[in-house]
């Protein structure tokens, strides 16, 4: 019943964590947690206007699990826990990135950075793609987040690594924290997936388009703040992952 919210407390947990050690990185996973919920609640109901059949809304299209208070049946695919992880998930990618290969988000505008309408654009992609073939909304999701994340690179190439890093970063992290949930919820996937409208591909147990939902979320919303506000990150001298082993070495010693 408490899966899919002890799943989410993950990237809750993860979140806690940078906004308690990076002040400086507060403002940015929150406005890209809220962002992330501007564009996909609207979306939400757009799908289910697009929907010609139920197998290709929110819920029974990709997957249906049980939420609280039953909301994710009753609405067809919105629920609480989504809404957490939309948030939460975000703004962790947003954070994990400047916290291991970044000191600080440069808040100095430069008026020849480029700043274009990357996620209108991935949702119109998406949307014409979801309402002429019979996918389901998860694919939705997935082309929104690469053909955007595609657009914000082709108009600032400069975030193009910060990209590339962040989209594979967390799809480390996201496949790591998805192998522990399968140890402790092994039947979940076999239960709660309509694995027969997708690929149908697993890979060590997780759905491929779960693998490819968390490599396009990683390279669109890494990068999401620096685009949108015409920044710059300022590089650190040490990374965040150097900065772990130098501390481990010491309290080695």
């Amino acid at each position: 019943m408490y899966a899919y919210l002890a799943g989410d407390l993950a990237a809750v947990v993860i979140f806690a964590f940078l906004f308690l050690v990076r002040k400086d990185l507060r403002k940015v996973m929150v406005y890209s947690g809220t962002l992330y919920l501007a564009l996909t609640t609207p979306c939400f109901f757009i799908l289910k206007l697009l929907s010609s059949d139920a197998a290709k809304s929110v819920t029974p299209g990709y997957w249906s699990p049980p939420t609280l208070f039953n909301i994710g049946q009753r609405t067809g695919g919105l629920a609480i826990e989504d809404e957490l992880f939309i948030f939460f998930a975000s703004a962790v990618v947003a954070g994990l990135y400047d916290y291991f290969f970044r000191v600080r988000v440069n808040r100095r505008t430069d008026k020849k950075m480029k700043r274009g309408h990357a996620l209108l654009i991935g949702a119109a992609v998406g949307f014409a793609v979801f309402a002429l073939t019979p996918i389901n909304a998860m694919y939705f999701l997935i082309i929104l987040q690469f053909v955007s994340a595609s657009v914000l690179v082709v108009q600032r190439r400069d975030l193009l690594t910060n990209s590339l890093t962040g989209g594979l970063f967390f799809l480390i992290v996201y496949f790591t924290l998805y192998s522990l949930f399968n140890r402790v919820f092994p039947s979940f996937v076999a239960d709660y997936y309509h694995l027969q409208r997708t690929t149908h591909i697993l890979i060590a147990g997780i759905p491929l388009e779960e693998c490819l939902y968390a490599l396009s979320l990683g390279m669109l919303w890494a990068p999401i703040y620096e685009y949108e506000h015409q920044v710059k990150d300022t590089k650190s001298k040490k990374s965040g992952l150097r900065r772990f082993s130098l501390a481990a070495g010491g309290a080695r010693r």
